[in-house]
């Protein structure tokens, strides 16, 4: 498993696992990422900015902080 800060732009990804607090899970549940979705990385900000990403299960994109980006657990897709 990786965590998604270490994913390169461009690649297609499944959530395993959200670790973390109560806040950040609640957090990451209203973006709509969930564990077992599927997402894309859509691009990353420079000078440590966000990433930004596209749940394929669900059509939602989103902006997500390096810090938050760090407690997603993901695998690659094939």
């Amino acid at each position: 498993m990786l965590s998604l800060i270490s994913v390169p732009p461009g690649t297609t990804v499944k959530i395993i696992q959200m670790a973390g607090g109560r806040g950040v899970q609640m957090r990451l549940f209203q973006l709509g990422l969930h564990p077992g979705d599927t997402i894309r990385i859509l691009s990353i900000g420079p000078f440590g900015g966000p990433l930004y990403i596209e749940n394929l299960t669900t059509g939602v994109r989103a902006a997500i902080g390096r810090g938050v980006a760090r407690r997603i657990l993901v695998q690659p897709v094939r």
